[in-house]
């Protein structure tokens, strides 16, 4: 493995895997206690065996005590935006809030023919020239990255357990992810990997996986319109019926004598009750930096377009801070009128429509749907309205929680900032020494 070489490698994992794996797989069908059969367990090829059986036969929850650590090393922001949509895994991600990303390069899988690639990478040097004049000027690097297409390269930690990595990788190579090269080179990579520790799961695996994306198969290439700046919208369109009422008789059903809707937030057997109410919002025109952010909160239901379409898209977001510096304003929607003439260029080429991500803007706006439990939402709140969060997704959660106080005043009363609902703010040296004003703030909110 080289230092920088793209890929997906994986690092560490549970000491003695196959072992423990099989230990699960004898526990509740065999005499002995758990040490003592995880002692007897010597025999790899009687516990590959074993294993075997037992998943074949449907009882996969033993490949959950094998946990693995896996790196995507210079992968692009698009395999970002797909693995975070498994949710039975934790990631940690090189941040472009924080980290310079000019020197970052990109990833243009081999579909791209030589002329196309030299095209792309013109387009991509350009990108890269205004992404540094922003930075020079004074822009911070979360908002001068609107500019640069998906194709950037970034890295990547991942965490699961074996179970879930079957699914992850049967995916790539047989489901959605094998109409893209780089998702179906990566998870080879990974197969080989695995196969090493567990040879012939994933194969037994694979005749549950089917092309999810046949229903879009004959969707041909369209041109996009000409570029156009949008406005946020959030909507909240379902939401439990008298939620408050229902949270309070079920904390006396449960034998709790006195309740108090914002102390219960801080109670972490009341703030379960939570989960019993359930908010849909239709969120629309946000930039596809917010759908990274928001996809994180992997306690919902998220719906969005398929990649393709998100790649058509005419309508794009513009920073405050750029559009507010009349220079950086011209420079940035001319920048957006080639990527689009760009686009064009390779639709007339008759470009596979699946790789057009590779030269969307993170500017690009989006649309999707998702429905959170309430509790979810106190910590997506929490997260979202602080003042360090991301302010694109600060100004989504805040028009999100106006409304939820709108439909439910007593039920979300203490929603806000983790400094607002628990009076302690988790930042640390990097508070913004702010509470008295988000109390104000969120005292005061309708």
């Amino acid at each position: 493995m080289k230092i920088n070489e793209s890929g997906a490698f994986i690092l560490s994992e549970t000491k003695n895997g196959e072992k423990i794996v099989s230990c699960g797989g004898r526990i509740s069908t065999r005499p002995g206690t758990a040490v003592e059969l995880y002692k007897s367990a010597t025999d790899k090829e009687k516990n590959l065996n074993l294993i075997s059986k037992v998943v074949s036969s449907g009882h996969k929850t033993i490949l959950e005590h094998h946990h693995f650590n896996i790196a995507f090393n210079n992968v692009s922001i698009f395999i970002e935006q797909y693995l975070i949509e498994f949710r039975l895994a934790s990631y940690t991600i090189k941040s472009g809030r924080y980290v310079n990303f000019s020197k970052a390069g990109f990833n243009l899988p081999d579909e791209f023919t030589d002329s196309q690639k030299a095209k792309i990478k013109s387009h991509y040097k350009e990108m890269f020239k205004i992404y540094d004049k922003f930075v020079e000027g004074g822009i911070p690097v979360e908002d001068a990255r609107f500019i640069l297409p998906y194709g950037l390269k970034t890295n990547i930690y991942m965490s699961l357990n074996a179970r879930e990595l079957i699914h992850v990788i049967c995916t790539m190579i047989y489901g959605r992810g094998k109409h893209y090269s780089e998702v179906f080179a990566l998870g080879q990579q990974l197969k080989n990997q695995f196969d090493e520790r567990y040879p012939g799961l994933i194969e037994a695996s694979a005749k549950y996986y089917t092309d999810d994306l046949s229903c879009c198969l004959n969707v041909k290439n369209e041109p996009c319109g000409k570029p156009e700046y949008v406005t946020h919208s959030a909507e909240l369109v379902s939401s439990t019926e008298n939620a408050s009422e229902k949270l309070s008789d079920f904390a006396k059903f449960c034998g709790y004598d006195k309740f108090d809707f914002k102390t219960a937030l801080k109670d972490n057997k009341l703030s379960k009750l939570l989960e019993h109410f359930n908010y849909t919002f239709k969120v629309e025109n946000f930039s596809l930096i917010v759908l990274k952010h928001y996809t994180r909160h992997r306690m919902q239901s998220l719906s969005t377009a398929p990649i393709h379409v998100m790649a058509n898209s005419n309508k794009f977001v513009m920073p405050e801070s750029i559009s507010a510096n009349p220079e950086f304003k011209a420079i940035f929607e001319a920048a957006i009128k080639k990527n689009r003439k760009l686009y064009n260029l390779l639709v007339s080429e008759n470009l596979n429509p699946y790789l057009m991500i590779y030269i969307t803007p993170h500017a690009t706006a989006i649309n999707f749907v998702s429905t959170l439990n309430a509790r979810e939402l106190l910590h997506f709140v929490n997260l979202r309205t602080c003042n360090r969060a991301q302010w694109e997704i600060r100004y989504l959660a805040e028009k999100m929680l106006k409304q939820l106080k709108s439909a439910d005043k007593d039920l979300f009363a203490g929603f806000g900032p983790s400094c607002y609902t628990f009076g302690v703010c988790p930042e640390g040296r990097l508070c913004c020494g702010k509470q008295a004003e988000m109390k104000t703030k969120y005292d005061n909110m309708e």
